[in-house]
């Protein structure tokens, strides 16, 4: 039984902790093992059979368009999110309501298909159809959705529904239903969608209509009140003053072109030319006059040609012709003043229309007010107009959508009735129990180690002794004294367990492939230091390591008689002769298995051997011969002999009796580390076994009656013998 200090790191003490606890509880972890198979196969047994049925869905990427319209409901988007809704409202238990009314529309009875016993009804209930009404819809819901698996791999638009139940049958009937209800409750939802749109848009449109209505009777009255009327997109003032314009500028033209021509006329008149004016031309009774003085002139010119100058028709010809021309002159009178009575007219006419265009220019500023509030009318009930207009194309094509709704799903893969059962497994209900029973084991383990750890705890005048504590060795009476190689190799006995942590420490703080020599010493005689190295030899001899003891306790050697051995030769003789053959040295413990190197008493101080290249030498043949050397070297108080030893160990072990003073431990601990020595660590020495090696040195067969006897209850710690 033995605690350790925590100022080991956790990779020297940590993993051996938990492989030694492994090891030592192997057989309760088995147990905890078979009894997690058993009970995996128990309920293996007990489980019924259950089946498995799929149906696959496939979110359509394409869209069906029937009309060139926009449709009520969008299609989904095709996105991780939107997909993983849709999964979600699968399993839903709004979905799974549908499901059950789908399957008992197709006369499915899922109350045999669940296996459910019904609840006893009244007693004129028949079984049959009437028990089985009386189970609870909600029940038959939770059945559903606690059965039902939707997934997606999540790199496509794939949807599985998987269904698990006792029937083959039923389970296939299921994942198809739940397929069906899907596609359907995408039909119904676009469906009710339209429906509700076109109600909602026809409502509006009677309000749309009524307000259009109102606001373009608003706006006619206010025009009509106004006198503001519009024809063509204008107002009738802004026609007249257009046309009143229209007209003015006619006006102008025209008399401009009057007064032009009266000129021409004046001056054609004053000048003899006025038979040229186009008025005058144009004029029956002129052209009367010029054709009838036409014939005249040409009656004169025969006459005159003729030579009869003296012709009586002469002055009669030419009173003719100046009374003709007379009234050509009248005639171009006349039309000369019928130009200046045009123009007069003309002037007065231009008068009037621009008096008139006036009074409407007055008008129309006054008006300007009116047709600004009168146009905001317009406005409004054009804006009216647009929006019942828009209504109403939405509304012609929300009925023509409504009746060729199209799921975005479809069917890709039906669910098949299985002929083998999915569950239970029975590789998985045996890794299960593994699995639990490896649990299980561990947890015990865990409750166990920390008990015993519990019961380890330090003495509080031991947490301060400045270097860390690797064991500590248990008391033990007279009769367990004499039986200590047995205990060695007993793994259950609280000593070997205690000296197998030592000596796993050691070899852990050891580098890999070296030979461990181990120097062993105490700060004073008595202490047991022998009986501790000759526990840790056993101990590591039993794990199958070469190891040897060597006696370097030249002032009261003990290995000889603690293994009751008889040596042929002696460590104090590799002083007095430079060749000592290694054979005449070791001897064998038959019943351990171990080498041994005894000492005799000598006369001379121990440090003239123990320094001496003889034993230097001893020791580097030893590590050329073996895996492990354990020195039991003199105490430290016997002068400077255990440093001389401790010097060509690896590491030094301090035996420290329980309860001593810890001043006497510190200073040890100085005089070792002042010297250069690398102490592996303390080993806490109980009073009882102390005793029994300081009785045992001075009388090996003195009766175990007169050893005291203090014993320490057995402390469960596992063990790390066979490291």
């Amino acid at each position: 039984m033995i605690w350790s200090e925590n100022q080991a790191g956790p990779e020297e003490s940590a993993i051996p902790r938990v492989f030694s606890a492994i090891v030592e509880r192997r057989w309760l972890i088995l147990f905890c093992v078979a009894a997690g198979l058993g009970g995996a196969v128990v309920s293996y047994k007990d489980q019924p059979s259950r089946y498995r049925a799929e149906a696959v869905l496939a979110l359509d990427a394409r869209k069906f368009q029937a009309l060139p319209t926009e449709s009520v409901i969008s299609s989904l988007p095709q996105e991780s999110p939107v997909l993983r809704t849709e999964v979600d409202i699968i399993s839903s238990r709004s979905m799974a309501e549908r499901v059950l009314a789908h399957l008992q529309a197709a006369g499915i009875d899922v109350v045999k298909g669940f296996v459910l016993a019904a609840e006893s009804g009244t007693a004129q209930a028949s079984p049959g159809h009437a028990a089985r009404a009386i189970v609870d819809r909600r029940v038959l819901i939770d059945k559903l959705t606690s059965a039902v698996r939707v997934t997606n791999d999540g790199r496509s638009y794939t949807i599985y529904i998987a269904f698990s139940g006792t029937e083959p049958q039923f389970t296939a009937d299921v994942a198809n239903a739940y397929a069906e209800t899907y596609i359907n409750y995408q039909v119904d939802l676009q469906t009710t969608a339209t429906r509700r749109v076109s109600d909602w848009l026809g409502t509006r449109l009677v309000s749309l209509r009524s307000d259009l209505e109102r606001s373009e009777h608003t706006a006619t009255s206010f025009r009509e009140k106004s006198g503001i009327v519009k024809s063509n997109g204008t107002t009738l003032l802004s026609q007249q003053i257009a046309g009143l314009n229209g007209e003015l500028a006619r006006l102008r033209a025209q008399l401009a072109g009057s007064v032009a021509r009266l000129a021409t006329a004046i001056d054609a008149s004053e000048g003899k030319g006025g038979l040229s004016l186009s008025e005058v031309l144009n004029s029956p009774a002129i052209q009367q006059l010029r054709t009838e003085e036409a014939r005249l002139k040409r009656l004169l010119a025969a006459i005159s040609e003729s030579g009869a100058v003296k012709n009586p028709q002469i002055p009669d010809l030419k009173s003719q012709l100046a009374t003709i021309q007379a009234q050509i002159d009248v005639e171009v009178e006349q039309i000369v003043g019928s130009l200046r009575n045009e123009i007069e007219v003309t002037r007065r006419q231009q008068s009037g229309l621009e008096a008139s265009l006036k009074q409407l220019q007055t008008e129309m500023s006054t008006a300007n007010e009116s047709i600004v509030q009168a146009d905001q009318l317009d406005r409004e009930a054009s804006a009216n107009r647009a929006i019942y207009e828009s209504y109403l194309t939405r509304y012609k094509q929300t009925i023509e959508q409504d009746g060729i709704a199209m799921a975005e799903a479809r069917i890709i893969s039906r669910a098949m009735p299985s002929g083998t059962p999915s569950s239970p497994d029975f590789s998985a209900w045996m890794l299960g129990g593994l699995m639990f029973g490896l649990g299980g084991g561990a947890f015990l383990t865990l409750l166990l180690e920390l008990r015993a750890s519990f019961r380890r705890r330090p003495d509080p005048a031991e947490s301060n002794l400045g270097s860390p504590v690797i064991g500590r060795i248990p008391e033990l009476s007279a009769q367990q004294r004499s039986n200590v190689a047995e205990m060695i190799r007993n793994s259950r006995s609280p000593l070997a367990n205690a000296v197998a942590d030592v000596q796993g420490r050691l070899r852990l703080s050891a580098r890999s492939g070296n030979v461990l020599v181990i120097s062993v010493t105490s700060a004073a005689p008595g202490e047991g230091k022998t009986f501790v190295a000759s526990c840790l030899a056993r101990s590591l001899a039993a794990t199958g390591l070469r190891t040897v003891i060597v006696d370097a306790n030249l002032a009261a050697p003990g290995i000889a008689d603690e293994f009751s051995v008889l040596p042929l030769r002696t460590v104090d003789t590799v002083a007095a002769s430079e060749d000592v053959p290694i054979d005449e040295l070791v001897r064998r413990d038959g019943a351990s298995g171990l080498d041994l190197v005894c000492a005799g008493r000598v006369d001379v101080p121990a440090e003239h051997i123990l320094g001496h290249k003889g034993f230097a030498r001893l020791l580097c043949t030893l590590r050329q011969t073996y895996d492990v050397v354990i020195v039991d070297s003199t105490a430290l108080s016997n002068g400077s002999s255990a440093l001389l030893v401790s010097s060509l160990a690896d590491t030094t072990v301090l035996v420290v009796p329980a309860g001593s003073d810890p001043v006497c431990t510190v200073r040890a601990l100085r005089t070792l580390k002042t010297a250069g020595i690398v102490v592996g660590g303390l080993v806490i020495n109980s009073p009882a076994s102390r005793r029994n090696v300081v009785s045992l040195v001075a009388d090996h067969r003195r009766p175990a009656a007169e050893a005291a006897k203090r014993s320490e209850p057995p402390i469960d710690k596992p063990s790390i013998v066979g490291m």
